[in-house]
């Protein structure tokens, strides 16, 4: 996971292989970074594959953007993001 924080935004870039053996670092990251952000923008087009886990972490990146009200979106989102949204239902963005 690459983050960059810039005038108030939040981007996060995902790499290619975002499992549980990731999910605990990724989210020491996040947790480091999270400073008030204006906006979050996590970019997912790269991303092979993704499980369950991995998709909890974004989950709940998404329910702190919004109680915080602050704008979250996925963009370029891989088939295997694609997959594992309509596994769930759930929208991301």
């Amino acid at each position: 996971m690459k983050i960059d924080t810039e005038n108030g935004q939040l981007t996060i870039s995902l790499p290619s292989v975002c499992t549980i053996a990731e999910t605990e670092a990724d989210a020491d990251k996040l947790r480091t970074f999270f400073k008030e952000p204006e906006e979050i923008i996590v970019y997912a087009e790269d991303v092979d594959e993704m499980d369950t886990a991995y998709f909890q972490l974004l989950l709940s990146l998404k329910t702190k953007a919004y109680h915080k009200s602050v704008p979250f979106s996925v963009q370029s989102m891989s088939p295997a993001v694609r997959e594992i949204i309509a596994l769930y239902g759930i929208e991301l963005s």
